[in-house]
């Protein structure tokens, strides 16, 4: 079960990547108007979710639903600026390695998730790799 929801997200995230270097090709305006689309489309989902769910909506869970909204979309311009500058080619790996890093060391922070000798040198393993398929 768990195979099917990680292929679906590599492809998701595949497909994510190319709207967003196709965007930064395009020019400033049609980065704003990417993201305007990305972020009401993420909006749509996540109504669409709990309203077949039938869940309620809790204050703290909007609240923090909000800042990450904005978090995200800070993200996603300074991203989309990034890919305008910089070739994809050096972007994505520097961002996917970024990106690893950061998740592990927030586990570790926030959840309190201590990884094992294995799983680090598994995370250097990743971004040796990912630096060396960019080259």
């Amino acid at each position: 079960m768990w195979l099917k929801y990680i292929i679906i997200s590599f492809l998701l995230c595949g497909i994510s990547d190319t709207t967003w270097k196709m965007a930064g090709h395009l020019g400033p305006s049609s980065v704003n108007s990417y993201l305007l689309i990305f972020h009401v489309f993420a909006l749509l989902s996540s109504i669409l979710a709990f309203s077949i769910t039938k869940k309620k909506i809790k204050k703290t869970e909007l609240f923090l639903g909000a800042i990450i909204g904005f978090v995200l979309i800070a993200g996603g311009i300074l991203s989309l600026k990034a890919i305008i500058v910089l070739p994809g080619i050096v972007f994505f790996p520097i961002a996917s390695c970024a990106s690893l890093l950061l998740i592990t060391v927030l586990a570790s922070l926030i959840w309190k998730e201590i990884p094992t000798l294995r799983q680090i040198f598994g995370v250097i393993i990743a971004c040796l790799a990912i630096f060396l398929i960019a080259l």
